[in-house]
C-alpha cells in the first residue's frame, strides 16, 4: 500500500512540469532572439556595403562627368575661336572592384547619364547626369577589371568615344 500511494503522489506531482516547461520556453525565446539578432546584423552589413558602393559610384560618376564637360568645353572654345580640335584623350582610372564587387559603367547619350551598377541590383544603381553642347557621347558599357579606360574625342565624327 505504501508503494501505491507513493506512485500516486508522483503521478500527481506537477512541480517538475512547470520547471521543465519554463526551461523550454526560455530556451526557445533565447534561440529565436539570437536568430533575429544575427539576421538583422547581416542585413545591416549588407546595407552598409551598398551605401559604400553608392557613395563610390557617385564620386567616380561626378569625376567622369567633369572630364566629359572639360572635353566639351575645350572643343567648343576651340571651334568658337576658329580652330579645329583633331583629338583629345583623357585617361580614366577606375578601381577594379568597389566593396570587393565587380561593377559596370554605362554611358548613355539619351538621356545623358552615366550609370554605375553592381550585381544588377537597384540598390546599387547610381545615375549621374552630364551635359554637353558641342559633342556627343557614344553609348558604351564598360565592365570593371581593367583599371585604365580612355575618353577619346574623335573630330571626324564629333563623338566622345570611351575605350
Amino acid at each position: 500500500m505504501i508503494r501505491r500511494s507513493t506512485t500516486m503522489k508522483l503521478a500527481r506531482d506537477e512541480r517538475a512540469v512547470s520547471l521543465s516547461v519554463g526551461f523550454m520556453l526560455t530556451l526557445t525565446i533565447t534561440v529565436i532572439t539570437t536568430m533575429i539578432l544575427i539576421s538583422s546584423f547581416y542585413s545591416m552589413m549588407d546595407r552598409a556595403e551598398q551605401t559604400v558602393m553608392r557613395d563610390e559610384f557617385e564620386i567616380h560618376g561626378n569625376d567622369i562627368s567633369l572630364q566629359i564637360s572639360n572635353i566639351d568645353t575645350a572643343v567648343q572654345i576651340t571651334n568658337n575661336a576658329g580652330g579645329r580640335v583633331e583629338s583629345i584623350t583623357y585617361q580614366l582610372t577606375l578601381p577594379d572592384t568597389i566593396a570587393n564587387k565587380q561593377y559596370s559603367v554605362e554611358f548613355s547619350d539619351h538621356p545623358n547619364e552615366i550609370i554605375f551598377e553592381s550585381e544588377e541590383r537597384d540598390e546599387t544603381r547610381v545615375k549621374v547626369s552630364y551635359r554637353t553642347q558641342a559633342i556627343n557621347v557614344t553609348n558604351t558599357k564598360l565592365y570593371s577589371g581593367s583599371s585604365d579606360f580612355f575618353l577619346h574625342y574623335n573630330a571626324t565624327s564629333n563623338m566622345l568615344e570611351i575605350r
